[in-house]
């Protein structure tokens, strides 16, 4: 199994197990399947395609967006419109998700340059 198509076929769990017979490859238990099959490319020195940029969301962003929004939520309390406070509520917790998220990602990206420098 070399090439990326064969490698996409496989399950998750196939593929982490694939990637521990590369002691190069650190955290595939927390790798999604493209991170994995990314890993174990490299890992054969295989080419890697480049992924396509996303729009970058950085975690200030994020913060920035959270904070206007819990001063709209403590309005929203002190008018007594507890609906406008639910909703603001869950999307306040959705981005603090995707902070934590992004937090994650960059220190993965960060061990794996770090590693890919020693």
């Amino acid at each position: 199994m070399s090439s990326r198509p064969e490698l996409e076929k496989l399950t998750v769990v196939k593929l982490r197990e694939l990637a521990h017979e590369y002691p190069q490859i650190v955290g595939a238990v927390g790798m999604k399947k493209e991170e994995l099959i990314r890993a174990i490319l490299e890992a054969r020195g295989e080419p890697v395609e480049k992924e396509k940029k996303k729009d970058v969301v950085h975690i200030s962003q994020h913060k920035k967006e959270i904070r206007t929004l819990k001063e709209e939520k403590e309005k929203a309390l002190t008018e007594k419109d507890n609906k406008k406070a639910a909703v603001l509520r869950k999307k306040i917790a959705k981005l603090k998700k995707q902070t934590r998220i992004l937090a994650n990602e960059n220190k993965l990206a960060a061990a794996i340059k770090k590693k890919k420098e020693a």
